[in-house]
């Protein structure tokens, strides 16, 4: 059994074949940037409106906190790991890095996104276009 796609017995140039299934594709700029954003507001709104003890506090200390930290730190490890898997960019211990930062303040994305682009400026690649 393997993983890789292959050429049906009639095309002998492997045009037909799909790309190879890769685990870690998906669209994680998307989701880091709508959890970095929503966190952010998130945190604004409690930090500036709510109090701790009432009921609404609770809610969006939770929300920011337990549901959009989180999927932004696992926003950039699985960005991080799909570059890594294409050969287009590898982040080594920094991914560990911003996704240890981005648990705490997940607006640490903009700077992962930054390093992203100088490590592959101007590469097609590395927004996910065709390789």
């Amino acid at each position: 059994m393997t993983t890789h796609a292959e050429s049906p017995p009639g095309d002998p140039d492997g045009a037909a074949a799909e790309p190879a299934g890769r685990r870690f594709d998906g669209p994680w700029l998307l989701i880091l940037a709508v959890a970095a954003g929503g966190w952010t507001v998130l945190y604004a709104v409690d930090w500036a409106l709510l109090s701790a003890g009432t009921p609404a506090g609770a809610a969006v200390a939770f929300a920011h906190g337990y549901l959009l930290a989180p999927l932004a730190t696992a926003a950039v490890l699985l960005d991080a790991l799909s570059l890594n898997e294409r050969g287009v960019a590898d982040f080594g211990l920094f991914k560990c890095l911003y996704a240890l930062a981005a648990l705490v303040a997940p607006p640490v994305g903009a700077v992962y996104y930054a390093h992203r682009e100088w490590l592959k400026p101007g590469d097609p690649n590395l927004l996910g276009g065709t390789p």
